[in-house]
């Protein structure tokens, strides 16, 4: 994979050198501040499929669009990258504005990514692929919810969920990352979530070396995805962390843009104890269906975009 990894690089430092529903009882029942890092549950959550298709989900400024239509120039000038939509040119240009340069090595980058784990890109397979991201690890992935008022989706996980063993297998480790493509997908429906940026609420009480994950694949992780895909990122929250996830963290956030790992917060403490509790509601199991649910909901919400948007 080393043109997916050559191109994360890239993107990185081009990056960091420009800077240089249906269940109200599902959500917390204490929606405020929290001790420690200073982050907070964000507030106002709600279904995905309750969000109004207004215009304001879609504007996108007349520079957003030129640096767009300079983004797919240069791209489909280049005979081995393959043609994006015009919604991924704009998303592109929403977050690599205008770099022309670090936009084409995302691309590359991507492209990348799809051919070695073979990612379709079609709604048949990103729905295939999100049920079995969460079914593996059917606790994994506690909510997924969208803040009404800002338009950003957010991805409530429990990191002692996490199947180390699972994820050592090369099917294992190809469904999570296949599935990793279609969720940021899903936090990524329209330009205003795009521009608003992703929210991850992550509770880390029990997490542990041997059973959930190690240095090595958390590393990758970040590489070989976190750092090529094209999103902002709000808010990065983990709660109840210890000294071992904390430098696992920091680890991570070295192999990361600036702009994503200047969002992350290690050491929340949310004073109503384990976050699982308020959301694996009446069971795990009907959490999980509700939680595949949303996230199948918002990726149709995205593919219908990217059907229907011409620049």
């Amino acid at each position: 994979m080393n043109m997916e990894r050559d191109g994360a690089e890239a993107v990185r430092a081009r990056e960091d050198h420009a800077e240089d529903e249906d269940h109200d009882d599902e959500a917390p029942r204490n929606n405020g501040a929290v001790a420690g890092a200073g982050a907070a549950i964000p507030a106002g959550i709600m279904n995905p499929e309750l969000l109004e298709d207004g215009d304001q989900m879609m504007e996108i400024s007349d520079q957003e669009k030129l640096w767009a239509r300079a983004i797919k120039a240069a791209i489909e000038s280049c005979p081995d990258l393959e043609k994006l939509s015009d919604f991924e040119y704009c998303q592109l240009a929403i977050i690599d504005q205008g770099n022309m340069e670090a936009a084409v090595d995302r691309a590359t980058s991507l492209q990348g990514f799809r051919q070695e784990y073979d990612v379709k890109d079609t709604l048949e397979d990103a729905l295939t692929a999100l049920r079995q991201l969460v079914s593996v690890m059917p606790s994994l992935f506690l909510s997924f919810t969208c803040n009404h008022s800002s338009g950003g989706y957010v991805t409530i996980a429990d990191m002692a969920a996490y199947d180390l063993q699972a994820l050592k297998t090369e099917k294992g480790w190809k469904t999570h990352m296949l599935g990793h493509f279609y969720l940021f997908g899903a936090m990524c429906t329209d330009f205003r979530s795009i521009r608003t940026g992703i929210n991850f609420v992550v509770e880390c009480d029990g997490f542990s070396w041997t059973s959930n994950m190690d240095f090595v694949i958390s590393k990758n992780l970040c590489r070989d995805f976190y750092s090529i895909y094209p999103y902002r990122a709000q808010q990065l929250s983990y709660f109840h962390t210890n000294l071992f996830l904390n430098m696992t963290i920091a680890a991570c956030r070295a192999v990361l843009p600036k702009s994503i790992a200047s969002k992350f917060q290690v050491g929340c403490i949310f004073p109503g104890g384990r976050l699982d509790q308020f959301y694996l509601i009446p069971d795990q199991h009907t959490a999980a269906e509700r939680t595949i649910h949303r996230m199948q909901e918002s990726i149709r919400r995205r593919y219908a975009m990217v059907a229907s948007y011409k620049l």
